[in-house]
């Protein structure tokens, strides 16, 4: 049995074609902290925006339709992906996306083969971002981008769907359907809404659902290596940003943990507990995943402890004044986006 796991919750992006598959409840699992890549690929991309401002760029206009070819790897020579990206921002890239991850699949020795090849295929399409001169552009491209990763993961689910025996689909059929309504909670936790985006919102929505994809593909491809006997090696993890979850076995976040670095630069932690309340604060950053947090308002301190793929904690150290919290309460958030 094939699912689509991204049928539920569909979203549309203004300008294009919403692709099939693409599900948002969600925004490298993340890994929902958002990563700085993301910031770091809107500070760039809106720079070259407002210095592009003002100008007369013929050379841009006259070339958002030249072929670009994407960078060789001769560590995958044996992956043949189509030559060369038309860069068109009203074109529908969904059934070259399939073909190119079809061609990875079918020419990757491992799993973990496979998913280090998967990095071609986004640096095939990356040129879109390069080029991109407006917000919709670069929302258009960011689309993609996570098209790759949500096609990747489709197809990870069809093997794993046909190779697992039926108490291990449908563990890991429980587990997928969480994750999926997750995300939009996820997401909205760690960028915010809509209204307070503004036009960037697609592109930051994607640019996390891509992030939190790829880490779930990870996922996906270490069950499906055990089943084949192949050995798989999950990618290392911050071990300072991310954010955590406990969803108690259910598709309902009960308490979470997001670790992030915020537009200035800063450390800092937005914890929620369930049925206690919520508290935004700062860490400072021990090594090997321990962090030192202080509320806002300094009425609670403790120690954030990140343990890689295995999720996170949180145990109250000191309190002062009033708090709904107690010294040597301890929180875990097993749930890795």
């Amino acid at each position: 049995m094939l699912i689509n796991f991204n049928d539920r919750h569909a979203i549309t992006v203004s300008g294009i074609n919403n692709c099939p598959g693409k599900a948002i409840c969600d925004g490298d699992l993340v890994l929902f902290t958002m990563k700085k890549t993301i910031y770091l690929l809107v500070l760039v991309l809106s720079m070259g925006i407002y210095t592009g401002c003002g100008k007369e760029n013929t050379e841009i206009q006259n070339s958002r339709m030249e072929e670009q070819t994407t960078p060789e790897n001769s560590e995958n020579d044996e992956i043949h992906l189509e030559d060369g990206l038309k860069i068109d921002f009203t074109r529908d890239y969904s059934e070259d996306i399939k073909e190119d991850v079809d061609d990875v699949v079918a020419d990757s020795t491992s799993l973990q083969e496979e998913l280090t090849n998967m990095e071609k295929v986004t640096q095939k399409y990356t040129p879109l971002a390069e080029a991109a001169q407006t917000q919709g552009e670069m929302n258009v491209a960011a689309q993609w981008l996570y098209t790759i990763w949500d096609t990747e993961l489709n197809n990870l689910w069809g093997r794993l769907s046909s190779s697992a025996d039926r108490q291990t689909k449908e563990k890991l059929l429980a587990e997928q359907r969480n994750w999926i309504d997750l995300k939009e909670e996820v997401t909205l936790l760690n960028i915010g809404s809509r209204e307070e985006s503004g036009s960037m919102y697609p592109l930051l929505q994607d640019s996390y659902l891509e992030e939190i994809t790829k880490n779930r593909a990870y996922v996906l491809a270490r069950e499906l290596a055990k089943i084949k006997g192949e050995d798989f090696a999950m990618p290392e993890v911050s071990a300072k940003y991310g954010t955590f979850v406990d969803d108690q076995g259910t598709g309902d976040i009960y308490s979470s943990l997001l670790t992030r670095q915020n537009w200035e630069g800063k450390d800092e932690a937005v914890i929620s507990i369930y049925r206690q309340g919520e508290m935004e604060g700062s860490f400072v950053d021990n090594g090997n995943g321990e962090l030192n947090f202080t509320s806002e308002d300094g009425s609670v301190k403790g120690m954030i402890k990140i343990d890689g793929w295995n999720g996170a904690s949180f145990k109250v150290t000191e309190i002062y004044g009033e708090s709904p919290f107690s010294a040597g309460e301890e929180f875990e958030f097993p749930f890795v986006l």
